[in-house]
């Protein structure tokens, strides 16, 4: 699915063809003002070290690791179905919200981490993915890779970093804020696989659900809304998450908090019971 033309309120701003609601990027020029090396300890560089690493590696089909990933994807969204041939196209993949029946065209801008992110939102969220999916009020998947672009990006965990943002921000996310709740996480992940990515993982999360309440509220709202309008909902979701780094939290369980703030009662039914969520605390921690 892309969006060829913008809606009236965006008739200056035209998206990017890596971004899969348009077809070229806003002419927004952009500069981060913050560098982790300004505030982080050493320990704390190696960790976004580590996550630079994963978020730079591409989709390949051929990867027995990603076929892999494409595998639990369709069984978490898709159980009743049986998963098929990879390499041939099927027409569910698009039902899942992938531009077209071959889901290995979508990974050109989030790489593996967008097909991770699916993953990580599918297993976790199971009964919201299934809502999500019957009522198709957008595509879910090329949504998830948009929410996972415009974090790496503004957290600055894409290297080298685009000349071009894809969602225009008036302000950066806060990179700190960000740097103490993954140290934390992963710190008291530390046994754990991939410990390294359980905050970006939560925040992706979070504005997943923070992008499926805003634009049902939109649709809600306007009759007239259609995915042509789905650029302002990944711009007010992204306005969020930076508000929500803003206030500087010191956890996942306080990151997450701010988040359910912003969502209606109903959504609160969807947290999983199991994602690990730490103690709130009120001291930066040290590595």
């Amino acid at each position: 699915l892309f969006l060829n033309q913008a809606p009236e309120q965006l008739e200056n701003t035209t998206m990017g063809s890596n971004c899969c609601f348009g077809e070229s990027r806003p002419e927004f020029k952009w500069s981060l003002d913050r560098e982790y090396t300004e505030f982080a300890t050493p320990n704390e560089l190696k960790l976004v070290e580590q996550i630079r690493s994963q978020t730079c590696v591409a989709f390949d089909i051929k990867s027995e690791h990603n076929r892999e990933l494409l595998v639990s994807l369709w069984e978490a969204a898709l159980p009743q179905d049986q998963v098929p041939n990879l390499d041939e196209p099927h027409d569910k993949w698009k039902y899942i919200g992938f531009q077209n029946a071959r889901p290995e065209t979508d990974f050109r801008a989030a790489g593996v981490m967008g097909l991770h992110h699916q993953v990580n939102f599918a297993q976790k969220y199971p009964d919201l993915l299934g809502r999500i999916l019957a009522e198709q009020r957008y595509p879910w998947a090329a949504a998830s890779i948009n929410i996972t672009e415009i974090l790496v990006t503004h957290l600055k965990l894409r290297v080298p970093q685009p000349k071009i943002a894809p969602i225009p921000m008036d302000t950066v996310y806060n990179l700190q804020a960000f740097t103490w709740v993954a140290a934390k996480a992963a710190r008291d992940a530390r046994s754990e696989d991939s410990a390294e990515l359980i905050a970006l993982d939560q925040l992706h999360c979070c504005g997943v659900l923070m992008l499926d309440h805003l634009w049902n509220q939109r649709l809600n709202r306007d009759r007239s809304t259609n995915l042509l309008h789905f650029k302002i909902a990944l711009m007010e979701t992204s306005a969020v998450i930076h508000h929500v780094l803003s206030r500087k939290p010191m956890s996942l369980q306080e990151m997450v908090s701010e988040f359910m703030k912003k969502l209606p009662p109903s959504y609160t039914r969807y947290i999983d019971n199991e994602s690990k969520l730490q103690p709130q605390t009120t001291e930066e921690p040290e590595m």
